[in-house]
């Protein structure tokens, strides 16, 4: 294939449907050029190729794709551009399913991304490396992968365990990156400097300045925190989206 053909290619799988993409899977150029639009583009790979699991769906209709929403779009984009985004959701916005999805796009397809999803308690966390494992797995196998010089090699998930979930952690060491899950507080953050780090249900938990206070440092170096959380008054979160508080 020419390098015209490759580039034109590139130009418009971006506007093609999931059954047109599905096509690429018998040509290594056109999953390596889809490979790259989902490293350059979170919505785009979310919204192609990311699925959720809706415990609460009727018959087999369980797993589902991201909807392509305005709102969506919106809040990736935001993500993108905000070292510090604090959300206030409903169950309705899938923020939760949102973030673990922009965190586990952070980590596959960069090396050396070292990641935290906060809860209350540890097995909440546990719960949010589920959600990002759930994601890894319905992928196509062609976007498990990474740069190895000019080509792209397998990548991957905890191999340490034949790819197996583990409790509270996803790692990829082929690129030196990972997900760890922690319950509240700042002791686990205060002794990494992080890529970044998800707090979910951040209103709801009785240390979260002790967390934020801890990943400050984090945040000043590059690295980015995302709390969600769904509303709730007179809690350090309601005090930070309102500006409420100094830090």
């Amino acid at each position: 294939m020419g390098v015209y053909k490759i580039l034109r290619y590139a130009s418009i799988l971006k506007s093609m449907e999931l059954k047109d993409l599905i096509k690429i899977k018998g040509s290594k150029k056109l999953q390596a050029i889809e490979w790259k639009n989902c490293k350059d583009d979170p919505y785009y790979w979310l919204t192609t190729w990311a699925r959720t699991l809706d415990v609460h769906g009727e018959g087999t209709n369980k797993v589902n794709p991201f909807p392509k929403k305005d709102y969506i779009k919106y809040v990736v984009d935001r993500w993108l551009k905000e070292r510090i985004l604090l959300v206030v959701k409903s169950r309705q916005m899938m923020a939760t399913w949102l973030f673990v999805g922009l965190y586990l796009w952070d980590t596959q397809f960069h090396a050396g991304k070292l990641t935290f999803f906060q809860s209350k308690k540890e097995d909440d966390a546990d719960d949010l490396i589920k959600r990002a494992k759930f994601i890894w797995d319905n992928q196509p196998d062609f976007l498990k992968a990474y740069h190895n010089g000019s080509k792209l090699v397998p990548l991957i998930c905890n191999p340490q365990h034949n790819g197996q979930h583990v409790y509270c952690k996803l790692t990829f060491p082929e690129i030196y990156s990972e997900i760890r899950g922690i319950p509240q507080g700042g002791d686990v953050i205060r002794m990494h400097t992080a890529s970044g780090i998800l707090s979910d249900e951040i209103g709801f938990q009785p240390e979260a300045k002790a967390a934020y206070t801890a990943a400050r440092p984090t945040i000043s170096s590059k690295g980015r925190f995302t709390g969600v959380s769904t509303a709730e008054d007179n809690t350090f979160f309601e005090k930070l989206v309102y500006d409420k508080i100094e830090i």
